[in-house]
């Protein structure tokens, strides 16, 4: 999958494995991208956005839990009350609510945001009484993930003529790097890698559309929280580093002894993942 939570040229600076070249690139995004669904994995959830419908089974009550959510598309949340698999039904945003009511998952400034993990029905001010019961009976349309975070790049895009191009050329590459989930109006694309101002990406990624773009497009940066990002640092360096060993679950001098390499996940990477990391509920990323 084409998202990473680190950036290839923070992987390779001097305060990590300070690589210089360009010969290893390939496999250290790899690496990467593999530590960052690791992540995923022990957090049971997904740092990235994504656009993406899903349906969940109706419970006859007022609430509905949900992965973690951003955002409900406008006329995003259906339902199907003749049981005919045609979600007939389209909901005002009065007629339901987001909780917890203070999560701000979109606010870039709140570093405190987090995910809409229940909906439930605005008996007050909306027309509608409850989820109607039966599989897959609510369908959802939105943004997924922990949270929508971005930082506007310093440079733009020139113009990009159609869906398929994966060279994008900007005005000058200062702040985006290999690595990197753009966001250039409503597409997602995902650097690969860069020579001069020409950036090779992967197009429409995260369920969103690949399309044209005017020159001067503006170029918006996904950020995810710090200890996200420190955790992945530091599996993907211990990873890197394992390979001096042959890959070897000890290593050491004769002066020092052997000294056994810890396995799994780091110590101190599941420190930083623990205030992330959600129990089963019955819903999945």
């Amino acid at each position: 999958m084409t998202n990473a939570y680190v950036t290839l040229d923070t992987l390779k600076g001097s305060g990590v494995l300070n690589i210089t070249g360009t010969d290893d690139d390939t496999r250290l995004l790899a690496l990467i991208e593999a530590v960052s669904r690791v992540i995923d994995r022990y957090c049971g959830r997904h740092f990235y956005s994504m656009k993406a419908a899903k349906k969940f089974d109706g419970n006859g009550s007022v609430s509905l839990l949900v992965p973690d959510l951003i955002s409900i598309d406008a006329g995003g949340l259906k339902t199907d009350d003749n049981k005919d698999r045609g979600f007939e039904t389209t909901w005002a945003t009065t007629d339901y609510l987001l909780l917890p009511s203070n999560a701000d998952p979109t606010n870039s400034d709140n570093p405190e945001a987090r995910p809409y993990f229940r909906i439930e029905v605005d008996t007050d001010a909306g027309t509608k009484a409850s989820f109607p019961v039966g599989r897959e009976l609510v369908q959802i349309t939105g943004e997924w993930g922990y949270r929508r975070h971005l930082e506007r790049a310093s440079e733009t895009a020139n113009a990009i003529a159609d869906a398929t191009t994966t060279s994008v050329t900007v005005s000058a590459r200062t702040d985006v790097e290999s690595g990197h989930t753009l966001l250039i109006d409503s597409e997602q694309l995902y650097v690969k890698s860069y020579s001069g101002n020409t950036l090779t990406v992967a197009r429409g990624v995260n369920g969103t559309t690949a399309a044209s773009h005017g020159g001067g497009a503006v170029i918006d940066i996904y950020r995810h929280p710090g200890p996200i990002v420190e955790a992945a640092i530091m599996q993907a360096a211990r990873l890197w580093r394992r390979k001096d060993s042959a890959f070897s679950n000890a290593a050491g001098f004769p002066e020092t002894g052997r000294e056994r390499i810890a396995e799994g996940i780091d110590a101190d990477v599941v420190m930083l993942l623990g205030q992330y990391r959600k129990l089963p509920v019955g819903v999945s990323i």
